[in-house]
C-alpha cells in the first residue's frame, strides 16, 4: 500500500509539473468549468421557475444532484479517461509493452498514468454546490449522512472505472471504441437528472443495466437523506456489491486480453 501511494503521488507530481509550464491555461480551464456549472444551475433554475418539485426532487435536491453529476463527470475527466484513452492507444499502436515490461501490476500502473489536475476545479465547485444544496434542505450537514455521501462516492467511482477498464479491455479484440464511448457519455448525460423522473421500463435500464443510479443520483440521496429519494437502508450495501461485481468482472476481462495481447516486440 505505501508503495503504491508513493508511485501515485510520483505521477500527481509529474503531472502537476507538466501542468505549471501552462499555467495561464489553468486559469482558462477554471473558467470553463465555472461557466459549465453556471449553465446547469440555470437550466435548474429555468425547470423550477414553473413547478415546485419533479417526481419529489425540489430544487435544493436538485442542488445536491448537479453538485454530484459535477464531481463525477469531474473525476472521471482528471484520472480515468485519460488513462483508459491512454491504454486503448497503447493497445492499438503495440507500445503496451512499455507496461509490460516494468515491474508492476500492469492494470495498476496503466490507471494511475495521468492525472488532468485542472479538473479538480469540478470536484471542488461540485463538492461545494452538493454541500451547499444539502444545507438548504437540512439546514445542517449531518456526520453520518456526509460518511455515507462519501462511501458512496466511492461505490460510484469503482463502477465508472470499471466501465472504463472494460472499454480499455475491449481494445484487445476491436480496433476502434469511439462509437461505444460516445454511448457511455450520451447516456451519463441523463445523470443530471435523477433516474425517478424516467419512464419504469428506464428507471430499471439506468438502475441494473447501465448503473447510473449507483453513479448520480443514489450518491446525492444518500447526503440529502438515506430513506428518502426512492432509495433503501440497503441501497448502499447494493452499490458497493455492483461496484465489486463490476470491478472483479472488468479486471477479468482485461486480463484475459493482456493474455492475447501481441505488441510491438511480439
Amino acid at each position: 500500500m505505501t508503495r503504491a501511494l508513493s508511485l501515485i503521488s510520483v505521477f500527481v507530481r509529474v503531472s502537476v509539473q507538466n501542468f505549471a509550464a501552462y499555467r495561464f491555461e489553468f486559469f482558462v480551464r477554471m473558467f470553463v468549468s465555472v461557466g459549465h456549472l453556471l449553465a446547469e444551475l440555470l437550466a435548474v433554475q429555468t425547470i423550477f421557475k414553473n413547478t415546485p418539485e419533479i417526481r419529489g426532487w425540489q430544487k435544493e435536491h436538485m442542488l445536491v444532484l448537479v453538485g454530484v453529476f459535477r464531481m463525477i463527470a469531474g473525476g472521471i475527466r482528471m484520472v480515468i479517461v485519460p488513462n483508459m484513452r491512454r491504454v486503448m492507444e497503447d493497445i492499438r499502436n503495440g507500445t503496451l509493452d512499455y507496461v509490460l515490461l516494468k515491474p508492476l501490476d500492469a492494470q495498476f500502473h496503466v490507471s494511475i498514468r495521468e492525472f488532468v489536475i485542472w479538473r479538480v476545479t469540478d470536484l471542488v465547485l461540485g463538492g461545494s454546490l452538493a454541500i451547499y444544496g444539502s444545507y438548504l434542505t437540512l439546514h445542517t450537514v449531518p456526520f453520518d449522512k456526509f460518511i455515507l455521501f462519501i462511501l458512496m462516492m466511492v461505490a460510484a467511482f469503482t463502477i465508472v472505472y470499471a466501465i472504463w477498464l472494460a472499454l480499455a479491455a475491449i481494445c484487445f479484440w476491436l480496433i476502434r471504441l469511439e462509437n461505444i464511448e460516445m454511448l457511455f457519455w450520451n447516456v451519463f448525460e441523463a445523470g443530471r437528472f435523477p433516474v425517478q423522473i424516467y419512464p419504469a421500463w428506464l428507471q430499471t435500464g439506468l438502475t441494473y443495466i447501465f448503473p447510473l443510479a449507483f453513479i448520480v443520483t443514489f450518491p446525492a440521496a444518500s447526503l440529502l437523506g438515506i430513506s428518502g429519494k426512492g432509495i433503501t437502508p440497503t441501497m448502499p450495501a447494493i452499490a458497493f456489491l455492483v461496484g465489486l461485481i463490476a470491478i472483479i468482472l472488468a479486471s477479468m476481462l482485461f486480463r484475459i486480453g493482456l493474455r492475447r495481447y501481441a505488441g510491438a516486440s511480439a
